[in-house]
């Protein structure tokens, strides 16, 4: 069996993580490892990360009447006030959680269509509740390709992370993305109202309960509740399908430094080196890019530039630039007057960064791979 939850949460506080902790902390079978799976980025109703819960259940379909139970007295209370955004002007919705469960794991590419667009809600399975449902069948239905695991701790009080501990985690082979390697500003503790202490990312699960167990006995980290390991699709890259690559046609720098390359591509200031890189790139340099289109724009994820060659004039002997003498008359010199017929020399530019170059590691998605 297979069970799924999402959506108990909303900006003014609470964490599907945590209730599905205490679910599994009180339902009466044995389960599999416990999964945060995030899903598309631009869902309307999404709330910080947009993530979903599953986990496989070693029972049968008479754990449906204690799910019941467990529904109407612990989960369906859940629904919530609308809550104020002081971030984004977009429509926030209030928590309307929703369950699933399965008798075998869904197919597939209910979780694909899920993570990387925009969905309607799919009738199968045994459902409670609200919208929560369709994420909570994506969970169920990813197919763990590529994954990662992050070790989660809830608070009793105030938020905390002692910093030697949250140093040493850093160090810690297998970890990533624990501080931001220009200001090393931890990122392991969220900012708002939610119950989370901290959540703590690692390659593989051995390295995530040792991080954890680290940050949860360090002497400045206030006290937890209960902290649990999840298998994740975080920095799977899974919300995108391909790379593309494209001549710079037009280059638009807006307000705020944001930049538009060829009507389409969108790169935020707070991008970082790659809105750097796109700043300078010239009309006719050629890239490949990575982003996720949302209202007709593709928000960029990743630049990286193939060509960028630069024509000018020669320089003459003398060391003068040469010019035009006019169409198809060759070039001169306007000191020594020598002429000659190679109108062009062209020149390799060198970008301010090699490689494929991302935003900063705190303004990439959950789900941006790291290259």
């Amino acid at each position: 069996m297979w069970l799924g939850l999402d959506d108990t949460d909303s900006l003014a506080g609470g964490c599907t993580t945590q209730v599905f902790d205490q679910l599994l902390r009180a339902i009466p079978c044995e389960f599999g490892e416990p999964r945060l799976v995030r899903l598309w980025p631009f869902a309307a109703r999404r709330t910080r990360g947009n993530a979903a819960l599953a986990v496989e259940l070693f029972c049968d379909d008479s754990i449906i009447p204690w799910l019941d139970n467990y529904w109407t007295d612990h989960i369906m209370p859940l629904v919530g006030e609308i809550s104020e955004s002081h971030h984004s002007d977009r429509e926030q919705f209030p928590a309307d959680p929703g369950m699933v469960l399965f008798e075998n794991q869904p197919d597939e590419k209910l979780y694909w269509d899920t993570v990387r667009g925009k969905v309607e809600l799919t009738n199968i399975g045994h459902q409670w509740g609200g919208h929560g449902r369709i994420g909570a069948i994506a969970a169920c239905a990813w197919p763990a390709q590529i994954v990662t695991w992050e070790g989660i701790a809830w608070r009793v009080g105030i938020r905390k992370v002692c910093p030697q501990a949250l140093e040493s985690v850093d160090r810690l082979e297998g970890t990533f993305l624990c501080r931001d390697p220009r200001t090393s500003r931890g990122l392991i503790a969220p900012r708002g109202p939610c119950p989370i202490m901290f959540g703590v990312r690692a390659t593989s699960r051995e390295v995530a309960m040792k991080a954890t167990i680290i940050l949860v006995d360090g002497v400045g980290t206030a006290e937890v509740s209960d902290h649990r390991i999840f298998a994740t699709n975080q920095a799977s890259g899974d919300h995108i399908v391909q790379s593309f690559t494209t001549v710079i046609n037009t280059k638009k720098i807006l307000k705020g430094g944001h930049i538009i390359l060829n009507e389409k591509l969108l790169s935020f200031s707070e991008s970082g080196e790659m809105n750097l890189l796109c700043q300078w790139l010239n009309i006719g340099d050629k890239i490949q890019y990575l982003g996720l289109e949302f209202n007709g724009q593709i928000h960029l994820e990743g630049v990286k530039l193939i060509s960028s060659i630069e024509k000018e004039r020669p320089l003459c002997e003398c060391g003068t630039r040469m010019k035009s003498m006019g169409e198809d008359q060759g070039i001169r010199c306007p000191k020594c007057k020598l002429t000659s017929t190679d109108n062009w020399v062209e020149t390799i530019r060198k970008p301010p960064a090699e490689g494929w170059v991302q935003p900063p590691v705190d303004k990439r998605r959950h789900l941006a791979k790291q290259f």
